[in-house]
Parts: C-alpha cells; structure tokens; sequence
C-alpha cells in the first residue's frame, strides 16, 4: 500500500486503535470528534501515537505537537491524509 492508497477512513481507524491502546479501552469507546484531551493522553502517549502514525503511513518527522495542533481523531485523520496527498487535496479545494 502507497501512501496515497491510504484513506481518511484507514488513518481514522488507525488513530482510533493508537488511542484505544494509549488508554486502555477498546476501539469502539474511542469517539473520533471528541479532544485528545478526554483520553488524558500525555505527552509520552502523543509520542507513541505519532511513532504509530510514522510507521504506518511511511512518514517521518511529523512535528511533536501534532496531536494538539489537531486535537480530534477526525481533526488529525484529514490533516495527515492532506500531508499525504498534497497534490490531491489541493484539487479538492480548487473544486477538481
């Protein structure tokens, strides 16, 4: 899988399974519009969700404060998925 193979959907499902492990909770109890902060993750468990989210999507570098940047699994699943398609997501704005 290239990484423009990845959708929205499969990086939400990934943040999804990242967090529900961080936590301690399953998947299904993890709500995708609600802040990072509601889990009480910290800093060490931002850490690891982004080391997941490098993996996975065969990015490096991503910034340490990406999780408050983009404080929901919603939030954070479009911004990344746009980092990965650059060319595809500024069609999207352009209406194309």
């Amino acid at each position: 899988m290239t990484t423009t193979d990845i959708t929205i959907g499969d990086i939400r499902t990934l943040l999804t399974e990242a967090v529900a492990a961080e936590v301690g909770i399953t998947p299904a109890e993890v709500e995708t519009d609600q802040p990072f902060t509601y889990y009480e993750l910290d800093s060490v468990a931002a850490l690891s969700v982004s080391m997941e989210l490098e993996d996975h999507c065969r990015i490096s570098d991503l910034p340490a404060d990406l999780l408050w940047d983009y404080p929901t699994v919603d939030a954070l699943a479009v911004a990344l998925w746009e980092r990965l398609n650059p060319g595809l997501a500024a069609a999207a704005v352009d209406g194309k």
